[in-house]
């Protein structure tokens, strides 16, 4: 018998919440919150130097959030500011010396974490987790457009 949808995307959510819940509880236990979890993640990430509108589009913040996560970051001396390259505007971001330290405790531990947790999968697992994912999430966004 066949499970009805409603039940599958009901339990489809609560992991999609779980994974959420996970990085969630891991920032908090760093002591940062969420948005300044993820500018860390992006430029540990990115190896360099990061602008607002990288991130904004990178993560799907909305710039007021990283503005704030920014600005959080930067009192606690974890992050420095300076204009971009070529630019009056857009400020590239970029870890201090205890910002690099605590990417490297904290961050770069996660990632790796991560990465195992994907070797876990074989390829093909890993291939169809991405594709699937991306494509469920192309055709939810049609549907919800198709709606507003």
């Amino acid at each position: 018998m066949e499970i009805p949808i409603v039940l599958v995307l009901a339990e489809f959510n609560r992991a999609h919440k779980r994974l959420n819940v996970l990085y969630h509880n891991y920032a908090k236990e760093v002591g940062i919150s969420d948005a300044a979890f993820w500018l860390m993640y992006s430029l540990y990430e990115k190896g360099g130097p990061c602008t607002q509108p990288e991130l904004c589009e990178a993560w799907f913040f909305a710039p007021q959030t990283i503005n704030s996560a920014l600005k959080s970051l930067e009192k606690q001396g974890l992050i420095a500011l300076d204009l971009a390259p070529n630019s009056r505007k857009n400020k590239q971001f970029f870890f201090t010396e205890a910002g690099e330290k605590l990417a490297k405790e904290k961050i770069a531990p996660l990632v790796q974490a991560e990465e195992q947790s994907f070797l876990r999968l074989d390829e093909q697992e890993r291939n169809a987790l991405l594709a699937i994912t991306q494509k469920h999430i192309n055709v939810l966004e049609e549907e919800i457009n198709r709606i507003l």
